[in-house]
């Protein structure tokens, strides 16, 4: 961008008076920024001394921010390493990856970790936010509005906000369209100063929640989303290979971006547009913009002693211009844009919550802090003497595993697990039985009935849904439902970066399979069903609670001042007679018992309604980490694990995806069910040997139970009776069934498998389905022709999405696949009908279909 004359002589004026460097950049910084803000064609429209004065005020008012960010750093790195030193003595490895991913370790806040600060932090703002829609009576509006109402919507928050530029005339003549236009204004205005109030520096920004939301897939290939031919497009003709393509598209999207974009606004500290734009696509093919990297880092964030700041911004001439953009290159709708700000927001407000403005810097002061006391002591200090093991969970909680390094590797190994998806997991519902067992084992380790909560899981999902005002108290406790910022397939691997088509598949799968409906009930009821029990406890102190209670609340830091806060404050009466913690009232509570909680005095008004904040999002995070529990979805450290904290589109990235596919319900199994109840067995103040054994035996035996069940239901959509429950093997399917492997199972042994391809399959089945088509080559090269056809048939057979839904499988074998497979391998149904007589006594409901089927 060209600099004007006048520019130019202030600079040299600046370059030979005596102030410092850094005080130069950024009052030649500010001139410019208030030139372009202003719209000021000539540095003489600027009052130079003022701006001067006015950048020298807030350089000082970073300082002072910065000296605040630090104590209140140092505060938490001391408080955190004697949390390791006292609660954890003797494993302090996981003292300190409890602060990240939280721990079964049964000791004071084990649980109160980085990540379940984001869950709930993410998920209350959701709740917040739905709920401002619905006092205004525009929720449904908001949630249902076409591209037309969207634009207008867009246009109507831009002239609501106020930048320091003229105020602009609201034009929307729909009452109801600025309703919804101001409830996303002041929600954006109002997280943006939450998030400065912690310490972060953004200035203010009209639509800043959806602003950074962009699509890395349609960003990456912009040529094609512009419908351009690349081989029109012109770039350096010295690059090779995708270096060519990469720039291409680069400079379509950049074509396409600069048209709507305020130049003068947007790089008026740049020295270099190109380099500033590819700096731009570089973070948003990455999917850097949505990381949670520090208070400094968020984006729109600047730090006045560092010039520009962190990430770029690119700012519109005006709303219609950025709509433009959004239609072309933004994440799906206006309101998927908005969730997805407030999701990253909410990452970003847990991670300040609990490790502060450098949330890296600050784990590595209290590690380092830990092992040189563990030094001082004598002590083996091997374990904690790197970051290198811990980094796979900064990368989870951080969102560093969302972003790419690969485009390409990733993009094509996410459709490859998204089809996977589609294609193998049409009988989730039926296996996802053994959830009961898994609901009435938490709610028996908080202190309820095993049984009886097996039995109100079970009513929950014969109800279908719950009323209206039960799904309102359990929005307010902190309930997201799949589907809206979650994916359901979660429950069994750890999940992709999708593109909108891939994201929409997916959706729409798991909700045709049922998947959706049954996870979505269950952490629903869940969730109610633990506030309910909470309330009952309202007239006994923490002290007369029982004993699995007390361990709980100790776990996630509830003492006995903040338990009788709770007990008098938060609670709400359904129509029924039914009481439940009431989660939204503990953000108003009284600045006496606030000052109780915290033991201090000495706070402001703005730091007093920070803390009521916290306390409101560490009760509901409580609730929201036990839902998962409940109903079984890798939390952040078994996602740590299965992803090592690998990159997408890294060649061990991508590998561990395929290898973790399917396989992220029995690692939660072990790690969050029997980590839980094998916690109890570790010497400690809480050791309950006994305690220990019995959940761990009581949650094996009913699993082993619900996948009989789960395996009986399945096997009766297949046109099959029920295996005989007198024989062994049917119990040892049992177990592997509802005991952890569940889907995968399904996946692993199916019958007409070989030993090969079950070998295969241990390495998810992305291997089994090549392993099915090497085999095909292998046959065909043989000339077996019969054994090529049948592995190439099931190839691309069990790779077909939809196809495998459990009310459609059945009618599919026998319209034509039993015909297929007979057809390709002659006598293949009588061989599977022999085995499952001898391995589980078991036959066909109705006609054989050996009998019926000869081949075409």
């Amino acid at each position: 961008m060209a600099k004007s004359n006048c520019i130019t002589r202030v600079e040299n004026l600046l370059r030979k008076s005596s102030i410092t460097t850094v005080k130069k950049e950024e009052i030649m910084n500010a001139i410019k920024t208030a030139m372009a803000e202003k719209k000021y064609s000539s540095i003489d429209e600027v009052n130079v001394d003022a701006v001067a004065k006015d950048v020298t005020s807030q350089m000082k008012a970073q300082k002072q921010k910065n000296k605040i960010n630090a104590i209140k750093d140092e505060i938490r790195i001391r408080k955190y390493q004697e949390l390791v030193l006292n609660n954890f003595a003797g494993r302090e490895f996981e003292g300190l990856a409890s602060i990240l991913v939280a721990s079964n370790d049964q000791v004071t806040g084990a649980r109160d970790s980085v990540s379940v600060a984001q869950t709930s932090a993410i998920a209350n703002l959701f709740t917040e936010a739905n709920m401002a829609f619905k006092k205004e009576g525009v929720y449904l509006l908001f949630k249902d509005m076409d591209e037309i109402t969207q634009r207008k919507v867009n246009r109507t928050v831009e002239q609501l906000a106020d930048e320091g530029n003229e105020k602009l005339e609201i034009t929307e003549k729909n009452p109801d369209i600025v309703k919804v236009a101001k409830v996303m204004h002041e929600f954006s205005e109002n997280l943006r100063e939450t998030l400065n109030a912690k310490g972060a520096n953004i200035p203010k920004m009209w639509g800043w929640v959806v602003k950074h939301s962009n699509d890395m897939f349609e960003v990456r290939s912009a040529a094609n989303r512009l419908g351009l031919n690349l081989d029109d497009i012109n770039v350096d003709p010295n690059l090779k290979g995708t270096d060519i393509n990469y720039s291409k598209n680069f400079n379509a999207w950049k074509e396409f971006a600069m048209r709507g974009l305020d130049g003068d606004r947007t790089f008026a500290t740049a020295d270099n547009v190109d380099s500033f734009m590819r700096n731009v696509y570089n973070t948003l093919v990455g999917n850097k913009v949505q990381m949670a990297d520090a208070a400094s880092n968020i984006y729109g964030s600047r730090d006045f002693a560092k010039g520009a700041g962190a990430k770029r911004v690119l700012h519109y001439k005006t709303a219609d211009d950025w709509f433009n953009y959004h239609l072309k290159f933004g994440t799906g709708t206006l309101q998927e844009s908005f969730y997805s700000g407030i999701m990253t927001a909410g990452r970003n407000i847990g991670m300040i919550d609990r490790l502060g403005t450098k949330p890296i810097d600050n784990f590595e002061k209290i590690r380092l802090g830990v092992q040189k006391r563990l030094i001082d002591q004598g002590r083996n200090t091997e374990s904690i003497s790197k970051y290198k093991p811990f980094q796979k969970w900064m990368h989870v909680i951080d969102g560093s595993i969302h972003t790419v390094d690969n485009f390409a590797l990733a993009k094509w190994g996410a459709i490859g697990r998204g089809v996977g998806n589609a294609s193998k997991l049409g009988g989730a519902m039926l296996s996802a039985t053994a959830d009961l067992a898994i609901y009435g084992s938490e709610m028996n380790h908080q202190g309820d009935v095993f049984l009886g909560s097996m039995a109100d899981g079970m009513a929950a999902l014969a109800k279908i849904r719950n009323t209206p005002e039960f799904k309102d108290i359990a929005e307010s406790l902190g309930f997201m439902m799949d589907g809206i910022i979650t994916d359901t397939a979660s429950r069994n691997q750890v999940g992709d970066n999708l593109s909108k088509n891939m994201t929409t598949l997916q959706r729409t799968f798991f909700e045709l399979n049922g998947l959706t409906w049954w996870t979505n009930t269950l952490k629903e009821n869940a969730m109610l069903a633990m506030a309910n029990y909470y309330a009952k406890q309202k007239n006994l102190r923490l002290n007369q609670l029982n004993k699995p209670l007390q361990n709980l609340f100790n776990v996630y830091n509830i003492d006995s001042v903040k338990w009788d806060v709770i007990r008098k404050t938060a609670m709400v009466k359904a129509s029924d007679g039914r009481e439940f913690i009431n989660i939204s009232e503990l953000a108003n509570i009284s600045d006496l018992d606030m000052q109780k909680i915290l033991g201090r005095s000495d706070l402001s008004k703005t730091e007093l309604q920070i803390e009521k904040t916290n306390f409101k999002y560490s009760v509901s995070g409580m609730l929201i980490d036990r839902s998962i529990h409940a109903v079984v979805q890798p939390d952040a450290r078994v996602k740590g694990v299965m992803t090592q904290g690998l990159l997408k589109g890294t060649g061990m990235g991508e590998a561990m995806g395929f290898l973790g596919q399917f396989k992220g319900f029995p690692m939660s199994i072990v790690n969050m069910v029997g980590g839980r109840d094998l916690a109890f067995t570790r010497a400690g103040p809480n050791q309950d040997v006994g305690r220990g054994i019995r959940g761990m035996g009581a949650t094996f035996v009913t699993l082993v139970m619900m996948g009989y069940v789960a395996m009986s239901i399945k096997d009766l959509f297949k046109g099959r009776d029920l295996r005989d429950p007198r024989l062994k093997s049917t119990w040892f399917a049992a177990a592997a069934q509802g005991g952890g492997l569940g889907v995968y199972g399904d996946v692993l042994f199916r019958e007409q498998r070989d030993s090969g391809a079950i070998i295969a399959g241990l390495a998810g089945p992305g291997a089994t389905t090549i392993a099915d088509v090497l085999l095909a080559i292998s046959y065909g090269i043989r000339g077996e022709g019969g054994k090529a056809g049948k592995a190439a048939y099931r190839a691309v057979s069990q790779n077909i999405p939809f196809a495998n839904l459990f009310y459609i499988k059945t009618a599919f074998d026998y319209l034509i696949g039993y015909q297929m497979m007979e057809t390709i391998s002659p006598g293949v149904l009588k061989r599977v009908e022999k085995r499952m007589k001898r391995e589980y006594n078991q036959d066909f409901l109705f006609t054989k279909p050996s009998t019926m089927f000869k081949g075409f």
